[in-house]
């Protein structure tokens, strides 16, 4: 008998990656902040592997398993995996919707109600990447999504490029004309570039306020951290936060161990100042309340680099 991982209350977020891989090319991409970032490097988990562990998981209904990466419909068994979580486990998906006919046999063998539940927001949410996607392809697949049945949102990221910001206008009216949920998402990050003098600047985008020393620091302290979300990599690893999950480092442990369980506590870092800003930016949680930090930080007193 598999034993059951129970998810603390104060936990709001499951993130199943099942790959890294992507068939895009952001510049903008969170996955590589900050550091080299080998897409490929990542051990992917079989999709009987994922099942076995994901299943194992006693979540709340207002926390689905939300299915991300990198593009998770590139993994060999995204629609197996989607198909045998079983009921009890609510879903949502992060993708860019490039499936070619991908979509077809979602649409056959996942039925829409499996993936709908009592949210302010869309189960299937479209990232929209103007630079690397075509628009009236992206919608031309949303809507097809949506006609099946499926509750679809296309998002774009307000990436501060006069090209960009020109083009999420452009789609919003598109989405309004199909019918299709569209929203805004901010960017999050530095935003550099040369201005009309020829001179080099750059722009924090994001409220990191209530840690405003974590991320984009030349120095790093110690301090003790507490995740509020669960993190599961390619291979089915654990991590405490998305710096450790893309660098591959301090696994917590993995869902693939029998006797894995998650310990809602504050552990140890020495990586206060090299934040992912995704952990510590301040945003909305799962129920669009304001004032949320994936991560709980407290003893940030020694510099240790």
């Amino acid at each position: 008998m598999k034993k059951e991982i129970c998810l603390p209350w104060g936990y709001k977020y499951i993130a199943a990656f099942l790959t890294m891989r992507c068939n895009l090319n952001c510049g903008y991409c969170l996955n590589a902040f900050g550091k080299a970032f080998d897409r490929k490097g990542f051990r992917e988990a079989e999709g009987k592997e994922w099942i076995n562990a994901l299943n194992k998981i006693n979540s709340r209904e207002e926390v689905p398993v939300t299915f991300s990466g990198g593009e998770p419909s590139i993994h060999k068994d995204f629609v197996y995996i989607v198909k045998n979580l079983r009921p009890e486990l609510n879903i949502d998906i992060l993708t860019n919707l490039k499936w070619h006919s991908g979509w077809e046999r979602f649409i056959h063998e996942i039925t829409p109600e499996r993936m709908r539940r009592e949210s302010p927001y869309p189960s299937i949410r479209v990232s929209y990447h103007p630079s690397q996607m075509n628009a009236g392809e992206v919608i031309g697949n949303a809507r097809r999504m949506v006609d099946a049945g499926f509750s679809v949102g296309i998002y774009a990221v307000q990436y501060p490029s006069p090209q960009q910001l020109e083009a999420i206008t452009e789609m919003q009216f598109l989405c309004k004309t199909a019918g299709i949920e569209f929203r805004v998402k901010d960017f999050t990050g530095k935003f550099e570039g040369i201005d009309d003098s020829g001179r080099k600047f750059s722009i924090t985008y994001g409220n990191y306020s209530k840690y405003p020393e974590a991320c984009f620091s030349e120095t790093r302290k110690k301090c003790e951290c507490k995740t509020s979300e669960l993190l599961i990599a390619p291979d089915c690893r654990v991590y405490r936060c998305h710096r450790d999950l893309f660098a591959e480092e301090n696994p917590a442990g993995s869902l693939l161990d029998g006797d894995f369980e998650i310990r809602d506590t504050f552990r140890a870092c020495g990586n206060y100042g090299n934040c992912h800003p995704c952990d510590v930016k301040v945003k909305t949680d799962y129920r669009q309340n304001t004032g949320h930090t994936s991560v709980e930080i407290k003893h940030t007193d020694n510099c240790i680099t």
